[in-house]
């Protein structure tokens, strides 16, 4: 039981997080304490709206109040008690909350404003002030609601002494809610590519690599693919000496297609070929979740089986290209489009595929297959796709 409820409490910490908004429309209630030069009596009924706007660090709130005066012969030591019945106040706040990872959060406010007092009377009148304050609020699951107790002192400026006691004072207490709205556009991550080698410095395991070095996902040098081994098989393929005779007729290359039909003579025989006489062909594609390089259990099964079809059908080389969705900055998609690749390279490698085979490529954001405007299209666009290729010599002889 007790961890279904931590697991709730996190989950709800994580939505409310994830979801800031750009306002908070609230109201309050609460009572005001007038004069407190000899004690604190929280008398008067206080009813208030206010106004947030949520993307500054010190947060801008205008308050609206209303104050019903109710112990009027306090206030006003003797004078008519009908003489003042109400206060209106408003003031311009700014509201700085305490950083923290739950959903409750303390604050603190300070800020002006102007307190208009209806049928004013001699030693209590209408008068700027400042005030401040702390207080506490708990923001309620997806951010959707935010409840708030809250304690201010005011100070008047330039107030009147009647009796020897000065109208200078207030104390308020409150206890309200308010309802977010509004969403905050979140600024896309700023990335650093000191070696400029295409993978921002938080991922590069490599830095200060130089210019024009190919690397991997991780930014560090890629090795050269083996090329000249594949040209060499080729050099032997041709004398004749290690390839064996697969058919009757006539098979310069010895790959098991008839020269009347290869359209790709110089195929070295122990590549394996389609019945054209030309190295197979294959694509892998498997999709990421968002912001992620992991590699899920569905598609780890995909890669597996690619592994072995690359382990039993020799002599081609694999490319391996990343892509993303179009959210986050240039700079952040490009190497997250990198880790991916290298999360497919990685994978390949630990069920048998040699290093020497593979090579990746980011593509970030540039080349989607789907729109970026539907959540379905991003799923598509978050790829990586593999695919075979030779040395440029043996695909001239496709053609």
């Amino acid at each position: 039981m007790k961890r279904v409820i931590v697991s709730a409490l996190l989950a709800t910490t994580l939505l409310s997080a994830a979801d800031p908004r750009a306002y908070e429309l609230g109201v309050n209630l609460g009572a005001t304490s007038i004069k407190n030069d000899g004690s604190i009596k929280l008398k008067n009924a206080t009813f208030g709206m206010d106004f947030q706007m949520n993307r500054y660090k010190i947060k801008p709130r205008f308050d609206f109040e209303y104050v019903r005066i109710t112990d009027k012969d306090r206030l006003l030591n003797g004078l008519s008690a009908e003489a003042a019945n109400s206060l209106l106040k408003s003031s311009i706040n700014g509201v700085y909350e305490l950083e923290n990872t739950t959903n409750f959060f303390p604050y603190a406010l300070a800020g002006l404003g102007y307190e208009y007092v209806t049928d004013d009377t001699k030693g209590f009148k209408s008068h700027p002030f400042m005030q401040g304050g702390i207080g506490a609020g708990y923001r309620f699951r997806n951010n959707s609601f935010v409840v708030r107790a809250e304690i201010k002192a005011l100070q008047v400026l330039g107030g009147e002494t009647i009796n020897k006691k000065s109208e200078d004072n207030e104390l308020i207490a409150t206890l309200g809610f308010a309802i977010p709205f509004g969403h905050i556009a979140q600024p896309k991550p700023v990335m650093i590519d000191s070696d400029g080698d295409g993978v921002m410095d938080q991922f590069d395991k490599c830095p200060g690599t130089p210019k024009g070095v190919r690397v991997d996902g991780a930014g560090c040098p890629l090795p050269e693919p083996k090329t000249e081994i594949i040209k060499e098989q080729i050099a032997t393929s041709l004398e004749g000496n290690e390839c064996p005779i697969k058919i009757d007729g006539p098979d310069r290359d010895r790959d098991g297609v008839e020269d009347s039909l290869d359209q790709c003579p110089n195929t070295p025989c122990d590549f394996s070929v389609d019945d054209k006489g030309c190295p197979v062909k294959a694509n892998l594609m498997i999709h990421f979740e968002t912001a992620k390089a992991n590699i899920t259990d569905y598609s780890r099964k995909l890669v597996e089986n690619f592994a072995n079809f690359l382990i039993n059908h020799k002599g081609s080389l694999v490319h391996i290209v990343g892509h993303t969705d179009w959210r986050g900055s240039d700079q952040y998609n490009m190497a997250l489009s990198k880790r991916r690749a290298k999360a497919v390279r990685d994978a390949l490698i630990e069920y048998g595929v040699s290093a020497s085979r593979l090579s990746t490529e980011g593509k970030g954001e540039s080349e989607p297959i789907a729109s970026n405007k539907t959540a379905e299209g991003m799923a598509l666009n978050r790829r990586t796709e593999v695919r075979l290729t030779y040395p440029q010599y043996i695909d001239a002889g496709e053609k």
